[in-house]
Formats: C-alpha cells, structure tokens, sequence
C-alpha cells in the first residue's frame, strides 16, 4: 500500500478545490499540505474526511492563530494554511460544514474568496502598470545596449504576461465569484 500521494493541480475556483479535496477523501487520500501547485496526501479510510477551505480576512499569522484556535474547539481540524486559504478537515461521520447547508456561511466564504481573488487582481494590475509605465520606457531611453534591451522586452512579457492572466484567470474567477454571491443574496431575501 502506498504511503503517500503527490499530485500537481492548480485551482482558480476554491469550490472546484475544495470539491476535489473531497473527492480524494473519498479515493481514500487525505489531504495535508500544499504550495497552490502541488497537494500531499495520506492514505484514509474511504469517506473517512470531509474538507472546507476557509479564507483568512486577516493578512497576518497572528490572527489566523486566533481564528484556528476558535474553529478548533468546534471540532473542526486544522490541516493547513496557504497564504490566505485555510485547510480543515473533519470525520464524515460528525455532519458536513456549517457551510455546506447554510447560505449565509456560503455567502461569507464567497466574499472572502472574491476579495481575496481581487486583491491579487490589484496587486498584479499595479505591477504590470509599473513594469508598461516606468521600466519600459527606462529601458527605451537607457543608452542602447544588451541590458537596454532586456529591460524592454522583460517589462513588455511581465506586462503583456499579467494582463493575459488577469483575462483567462482572474476576471472569469472574479465575474464566478460575483454571480454566486448575488445568488446567494438571492436565496437570503
């Protein structure tokens, strides 16, 4: 019997994570550590674990400290926090996550996770800005030479490379996010 499982994915979309997390569960893989790319599981029990992903409003380890002690003495099991999503777990047998049948919850985690998708969106704008405004036409009136050059065309890629990611990525999983939460907001009134 194998004694661990490593497999390479990448999520935009947290239901889509956290409903293959499960999925896994079910295969008899628990999950217990990722860098956004690769996931590390244990052999489980089939069925043995449910999972919910959670986002840290606060942007510092101290507060999500706080936050993990709480849940914690909820019965629910921290597994792991990367960045600013947060990992539990909890046996099948002790019910599914407050979220999973209440749509208030549900409403909470979608806006965590839009904020948390707009942020990076913000992030990654002002860096392509920096790069299109200040370092390209730094390297195209720099005297012409090798790092002149390199310094154009690095900030036209980091720049033309983030606006592309941002389109395919980041503006579909934020436009997802935004429809799920006004029909959340639906469902409430």
């Amino acid at each position: 019997m194998k004694t661990s499982k490593i497999t390479i994915n990448w999520f935009v979309d947290f239901d889509k994570e956290e409903q293959w997390l499960n999925d896994m569960a079910t295969k008899g893989w628990a999950f217990w550590h990722t860098n956004g790319v690769i996931y590390r599981f244990k052999p489980c029990k089939p069925e043995e674990f449910i999972y919910q992903i959670d986002f840290d409003e606060k942007k510092s380890q101290e507060g999500a400290g706080d936050y993990v002690v709480f849940r914690s003495s909820c019965g629910d099991q921290f597994v792991h926090q990367w960045k600013r999503k947060i990992y539990w777990k909890r046996e099948t047998a002790s019910g599914p996550f407050e979220a999973e049948n209440n749509v208030a919850a549900k409403l909470r985690l979608t806006n965590k996770a839009f904020n948390y998708h707009l942020n990076s969106f913000i992030g990654l704008t002002l860096i392509a800005a920096f790069a299109f405004l200040v370092l390209m036409p730094l390297g195209k009136h720099l005297p012409e030479n090798a790092f002149s050059h390199w310094l154009t065309d690095f900030s036209s890629g980091l720049t033309y490379g983030i606006l592309l990611a941002e389109l395919v990525l980041l503006l579909p999983a934020l436009k997802k996010l935004h429809k799920k939460s006004n029909d959340l907001i639906g469902q409430i009134f």
